[in-house]
């Protein structure tokens, strides 16, 4: 098997601008490679970028987080302080109770004797 070389043959005008158009175009493949490469180049700087952004992100919402954390402690000894109170409170409300329902006694002046 013998093969056959395509002949090299003189065109006559010499190289015009619609025959040097064709050679100086890049093959219909390797464009679409270098495309394909070029929208995976630009994919992976947005995946990067997003992730950037995501890592920013948390961190902000990390520190909110703890802020919050701190608040909510603050908060509950407020409300244990203030419970402590009602206790109190409600302690000297039932003593209060319990002497008004109380006999009174003779040892007790009445208020007709106390104004003399």
């Amino acid at each position: 098997m013998s093969e056959t070389r395509p002949r090299l043959e003189v065109v006559e005008g010499g190289a015009s601008a619609e025959s040097a158009t064709p050679a100086a175009q890049p093959p219909p493949v390797r464009r679409r490679t270098v495309t394909l490469a070029w929208v995976l180049a630009a994919l992976l700087v947005l995946a990067v970028a997003g992730m950037v952004r995501q890592g920013q992100r948390a961190g902000a919402l990390e520190a909110r987080v703890t802020g919050l954390e701190v608040d909510l402690q603050a908060a509950q000894g407020a409300l244990n302080a203030h419970r402590e109170h009602l206790g109190a409170v409600r302690a000297s409300v039932a003593e209060l109770q319990a002497l008004v329902e109380r006999e009174p006694t003779a040892a007790t002046p009445s208020a007709p004797d106390a104004l003399h």
